[in-house]
């Protein structure tokens, strides 16, 4: 036990437990100081992340409590940033630890589902980084990701989450930006307001608005969706190179 865990054993803190909503495959899991991964194993030795606790400092229950969700929010979108996936983790219980051996435990409710992603050899170090993380773009644009990933039956939603990734990268009004944005404001209002947005969809699929029973908006906001996430996918890639 190194000298920083001992401190933490005999100081009084709050040991916050997270469920993920579902088991992720890596091929190697790497714990750090104040977070500690909750591992399951299959017969054929495959490595499955199931949950993870985070040590919180001693503070009230109600400020541990804020601490405890918003900390394992952002190593939720850490991980759906590494996975291209959507991850959610739920807090299960969170107690409070003292010297003498004293605790108060708060439970919360957790749900359970699965999904396909590709494993990677995940170090809880590189986490703990986000989690003291005081830049508030980069923690908006894994969150925005990671929402986008989650919307996969939305596609507006989808759309949008993905968008202010990019959004928070090139600014507002970004020529960059009007490669989607036309498609984006359709989506979000039946009758554009803007005539240059109007003239655009009227070029693209013969129609001034997009109607979900049109083939040709079907297909124009499937091919923008895709390449908007890829893009938005590419930004966080970059994002985690830097935490």
């Amino acid at each position: 036990m190194t000298e920083q865990e001992k401190g933490i054993d005999e100081a009084s803190h709050w040991d916050a437990n997270f469920k993920l909503d579902w088991d992720i495959l890596e091929y190697s899991i790497k714990d750090c100081d104040g977070i500690k991964s909750n591992v399951k194993t299959n017969e054929l030795g495959s490595i499955f992340l199931s949950g993870f606790s985070l040590v919180i400092p001693s503070v009230s229950a109600e400020e541990a409590l804020i601490i405890a969700v918003e900390k394992g929010n952002r190593v939720a979108d850490y991980l759906g940033s590494i996975h291209n996936l959507p991850v959610q983790a739920f807090l299960l219980n969170i107690t409070e630890i003292k010297p003498k051996g004293e605790v108060k435990t708060g439970i919360a409710q957790f749900a359970v589902c699965g999904n396909i992603h590709k494993p990677v050899n995940l170090d809880f170090g590189n986490i703990k980084n986000l989690l003291f993380c005081s830049d508030p773009k980069l923690l908006r644009q894994l969150a925005h990701y990671n929402f986008g990933l989650r919307y996969s039956h939305d596609p507006i939603n989808q759309f949008r989450e993905f968008y202010l990734v990019l959004e928070d990268k090139y600014g507002k009004g970004h020529p960059y930006l009007e490669r989607y944005s036309y498609v984006r404001h359709a989506l979000n209002h039946p009758e554009l307001d803007r005539p240059k947005f109007a003239q655009r969809l009227l070029a693209k699929i013969g129609a001034s608005h997009i109607d979900p029973s049109s083939p040709e908006a079907k297909k124009l906001v499937e091919e923008k969706l895709r390449d908007l996430k890829q893009d938005a996918k590419d930004i966080i890639v970059d994002i985690s190179k830097l935490i």
